[in-house]
């Protein structure tokens, strides 16, 4: 048989619960609510129905084990009765084809059938051999008041009884037939087995009393198995709504969040999977709130930062074409520096997102940070005396361990720095460098005088465009991306930077670089 187009093979349950395919040609798809409550109702409905049906064999065999063992009880109580008869005859004449006296002696043997026909005991065995006609009075019951049972009594296993002699001869009860169709059960008289006593296997129940008490037990049963059922049904609408709260307000949020809103926040009402899925997602949007904000940021500060050299060239440029400037020397190298800001800004800007995006060329080969910070520090002794500033390096002069990186890179990493003091300390001032070697590397501290940083910026100095400035005057600072691009430098080399307040009144910047052991 062809499997029709689109359903794989696949358990039917999942079929079911996945994709319903109707007849009429239309597609069902199924919530997850309905395949939840599906499933809760299919499992509780498959237990109870196992539950059912190894009840009812736990039952019925329980059961028949203990008709057997009242059986053996019977089968006793017989034999002790049947070894009296035969310790007055000394055989079994007696009792060949007296069927009247072996169903009463099977009846009496029975407790519950004396009790509910209140028989007598008997008092006398019947003599074997007797004239007719005469009386015999040991076959009478203790009173004449008291009848006999009926020959039908004994019904937990008169008619599959069997009595034998010594030498497994049949001699009454029934069916007749060989040893092998009874269970024998032997019984002694004086230390000698005088007979056996046959009992036909008990395959299932017969007795109209014992039917109707298991009829009952079943459908005592198949009542527990239905209210189970129904309670189940009752009970897996409301856990189904209730495990759906917190996915029906994840489904909300996200809606929320692919349209924009991501000041979004559910409540966390478990600690369970939902719970933490909840917690999760509340800090995905946090995180995505802030990268917005970010990029606003961004934008606007590069909006702003390229938007005031070209206008000052554009003003510079047309005040030229109005003959309000002349074309002179000094006013064409104030448009040069206009440009060369300019060109600064792009290239930091471009150095800054090849950085992020990991496609900065560093060129990796084994140096000494010592000597490429001493060069360094040489390019800017004359810059720092001009503005009135003092460079007190205490370097390890000794130092001699190496490290993988770029030296290209380093050098603008403590190039960078360097700008920065220079441009923020006020003269006099002073910026002391130290170099401590670590058990990881090495440590590089710049710490200049004051202006100090406060606290609460102290952890956003190395946000890209970030200046102490409000104003944001470019010429008391450059365009925010020095300390970004040093933070990506000291990375990029499995290093970090920090910030702290400097005990000169300034900022320390610190610098951890890893070595080679």
């Amino acid at each position: 048989m062809q499997t029709p187009k689109g359903i794989h093979h696949r358990p039917w349950i999942f079929l079911f619960l996945g994709k319903t395919h109707l007849n009429l040609g239309i597609d069902v798809r199924l919530q997850i609510r309905h395949k939840l409550f599906l499933t809760l109702l299919i499992t509780s409905v498959a237990v109870a129905a196992v539950l059912f049906f190894f009840l009812q064999w736990s039952f019925d065999r329980g059961f028949l084990n203990y008709v057997k063992n009242q059986e053996i009880e019977q089968i006793q109580r017989l034999a002790s009765k049947l070894t009296l008869y035969y310790a007055e005859h000394e055989n079994w004449k007696f009792m060949e084809n007296n069927h009247k006296l072996w169903v009463r002696t099977v009846t009496e043997s029975d407790p519950l059938s004396r009790r509910l026909h209140n028989s007598g005991p008997v008092r006398a065995l019947p003599a074997i051999g007797k004239e007719k006609g005469a009386p015999d009075r040991r076959m009478r019951p203790e009173s004449s008041l008291h009848p006999a049972p009926p020959p039908n009594d004994g019904k937990i296993f008169g008619p599959r009884v069997a009595l034998f002699d010594s030498n497994k001869k049949w001699m009454i009860g029934g069916p007749p037939g060989g040893v092998d169709n009874f269970v024998m059960h032997p019984f002694q008289y004086k230390g000698n087995i005088i007979g056996y006593l046959g009992l036909m296997p008990l395959q299932e129940l017969s007795d109209s009393g014992d039917l109707r008490f298991v009829e009952q037990q079943k459908e005592s049963f198949v009542l527990v198995t239905l209210i189970m059922v129904v309670f189940s049904l009752l009970l897996a609408y409301p856990l189904t709504s209730h495990l759906l709260r917190p996915i029906k307000a994840l489904s909300a949020g996200t809606d929320k969040l692919i349209a924009g809103v991501f000041k979004t926040r559910i409540g966390v009402s478990s600690g369970d999977e939902l719970g933490r899925l909840s917690e999760h997602f509340n800090i995905l949007a946090m995180t995505l709130e802030k990268n917005e904000e970010a990029r606003r940021q961004w934008v606007a500060d590069i909006s702003h930062e390229l938007r005031t050299p070209l206008a000052v060239l554009r003003g510079e440029v047309e005040a030229m074409q109005d003959g309000v400037r002349k074309l002179e020397p000094k006013n064409i190298e104030g448009l040069h520096g206009e440009i060369l800001h300019l060109e600064r800004l792009v290239g930091d800007l471009y150095e800054l997102s090849m950085s992020d995006i990991g496609a900065l060329n560093y060129k990796r080969t084994d140096l000494n940070p010592l000597g490429i910070l001493q060069g360094t520090l040489e390019m800017f002794e004359t810059r720092f005396s001009n503005k009135g500033l003092v460079i007190l390096p205490y370097l390890l002069s000794d130092f001699d361990r190496s490290m993988l990186g770029d030296p290209d890179r380093l050098q603008q990493l403590f190039t960078n720095l360097l700008e920065n003091s220079l441009r923020y300390t006020d003269a006099p001032g002073r910026l002391e460098i130290r170099m401590v070697a670590t058990k990881e590397g090495i440590q590089i501290t710049f710490e200049d005088s004051k202006p100090g940083v406060g606290d609460k910026q102290l952890p956003k100095l190395f946000d890209r465009l970030y200046r102490l400035d409000s104003s944001r005057n470019r010429k008391s600072g450059g365009a925010g991306l020095g300390l970004a691009i040093c933070k990506n430098i000291a990375e990029a080399h499995q290093g970090s930077i920090a910030a702290y307040p400097s005990p000169l009144g300034g900022l320390k910047i610190t610098i951890d670089l890893p070595l080679h052991s």
